[in-house]
């Protein structure tokens, strides 16, 4: 037995190298992928086919799972621990007693600070009583200077004894004053106790940690006997997470693809604790504070999550992947077919032929009068300002003067193309523009956004007589594997070059 599949072996091996030599030779198709070669059969073309089918882009990044809402409890008192109520993992409601401080002191403190008021509040009665006592000998002298009066005003009393009697009224009338004073002070003393009367109470009452907050304990960091020293920072005792069936991630994105994020974006993510389970989750913020380190700039993105189970822990790392775009029934093309070059010049310059150049441009008319419901005059300006364009940019390559804009001012090809397209797009709309109604100017709105929105592109395809041909494409989202095709009259089953190899003719 083990001799009939060694000789399987042997004989498959030189069985499917032939195939495989087979379908390169005849231009078959293996796997969406396929084969063709050049007019002269020096160069063969690896080919994808252009499908139709599904993009999403995604961002990857990363950032640990935290709770909704997280509360770090501590101690504004220093003190012995007495009581503990809670541990770890402890549900807990609002108001609930966490753990309580040795409340001896404060206890002593409350009583002082209330015996202090009483003394006050006695001394306030003290100084009423002598304002009363004020008051009566006040009404005693007026009465006598009054009967003084009387006796002088008849001769009988001397001035010296009527002098005496006015002094009197003088003397209880300032007595009155000063003793309205000392009930002022005594009220504002009163008023000074009860408030340290209340800095006790309250110290008194901080004595009991409690649970700000319904959740549960995650974080216990004392235990009884335990002596808790705030002094410029309160010390933390407890954490506790709101409520632990909702969670967020903070993701930290890349300055490069934080740009596309958005409130709302659909995100999935995997935790190390379970790699076989997707959990989903949405975008809520993107916050603007830019965290720098080593030179690479990164922004926190919170996506928040649904753990009705709780089987997210907070400080599990979450593995994310952010869904920005998504189209579905499109056009597509793998992304190798977009790095390909052909390293024959003549074939990277036949985008130049007149022919296909007026190819072009009667597309361009043509999408810019469906787009904007052009009429015949406006279409006529239209293709006056192409035209105005192709001429400037022809005398400007005779005479090897300066460019007219928008054409390409150096860069290399693929740069050059693009700032030649947006100049030139540029000219058409700005041409059109004074010509179009109040109705078309939010379509040429529209029109500029999908413009600067898109990119261009460059595939390859082989023709009839197996030569290279260039076509210039707008594209649209693009994932690890594919990017979507817009416009360029292409159909599911078309193929692409993605790459050419040197090949040798036996002899």
């Amino acid at each position: 037995m083990a001799g009939r599949f060694k000789y399987l072996f042997t004989l498959a091996v030189p069985l499917a190298i032939a195939a495989a030599g087979t379908s390169w030779a005849l231009g078959w198709t293996v796997g969406g992928w396929g084969f063709g070669r050049s007019a002269d059969g020096s160069t063969a073309y690896d080919t994808s086919e252009i499908t139709r089918g599904e993009i999403r882009r995604l961002v990857s990044t990363s950032g640990p799972v935290r709770a909704v809402v997280t509360v770090s409890i501590g101690s504004q008192l220093s003190g012995r621990i007495d009581l503990l109520k809670v541990d770890f993992n402890s549900e807990v409601k609002e108001g609930d007693l966490l753990a309580q401080i040795d409340d001896k002191t404060f206890a002593a403190k409350v009583a002082q600070a209330r015996a202090d008021l009483v003394a006050g509040k006695a001394g306030l009665l003290n100084q009423q009583a002598a304002r009363a006592k004020a008051e009566a000998m006040l009404r005693n002298a007026k009465r006598l200077l009054e009967r003084q009066e009387t006796l002088a005003n008849k001769g009988v009393a001397s001035t010296a004894t009527l002098d005496t009697a006015i002094r009197d009224v003088d003397v209880a009338v300032a007595e009155i004053a000063v003793i309205d004073a000392q009930i002022e002070n005594a009220k504002a003393t009163i008023s000074q106790r009860e408030a340290a009367l209340r800095v006790a109470e309250i110290d008194l009452e901080r004595t009991s940690i409690l649970s700000p907050i319904d959740g549960t304990v995650i974080s216990r960091t004392i235990d009884i006997g335990q002596t808790v020293a705030a002094s410029l920072q309160a010390p933390e005792l407890f954490k506790i997470a709101q409520d632990l069936r909702r969670i967020q991630i903070e993701a930290q994105v890349n300055e490069a693809d934080v740009g596309v994020i958005k409130e709302g974006n659909p995100a999935e993510f995997v935790v190390d604790a379970y790699p076989e389970e997707r959990f989903e989750g949405v975008v809520t913020q993107v916050r603007l504070a830019a965290i720098e380190l080593q030179n690479v700039v990164t922004y926190t993105v919170i996506i928040e999550a649904r753990n009705d189970d709780r089987r997210l822990f907070p400080g599990m790392t979450a593995n994310v992947q952010i869904e920005t775009a998504k189209r579905a029934g499109i056009m597509r093309v793998a992304n190798d077919a977009l790095r390909f070059k052909p390293r024959d010049q003549s074939a990277a310059q036949e985008m130049r032929d007149p022919a296909k150049a007026a190819a072009r441009s009667q597309r361009v008319v043509e999408q810019l009068k469906t787009s904007l419901k052009l009429s015949e005059e406006q279409t006529a300006t239209l293709v006056a300002a192409m035209q105005q364009f192709a001429a400037e940019r022809a005398a400007s390559r005779q005479q090897g003067g300066a460019q007219p804009a928008g054409e390409p001012q150096g860069g290399g090809a693929e740069s050059g193309d693009r700032s030649q397209r947006n100049g030139f797009m540029e000219r058409l709309e700005a041409a059109i523009e004074p010509t179009l109604t109040a109705e078309q100017k939010p379509l040429l709105d529209r029109w500029r956004k999908g413009r600067k929105s898109t990119r261009m592109g460059t595939v390859w395809m082989l023709n009839a007589q197996q030569q290279l041909e260039r076509r210039q494409v707008r594209l649209g989202i693009s994932d690890d594997q594919y990017v979507e095709l817009l416009g360029g009259g292409f159909k599911p089953g078309d193929r692409v070059v993605t790459r050419a190899r040197q090949t040798t003719t036996k002899r």
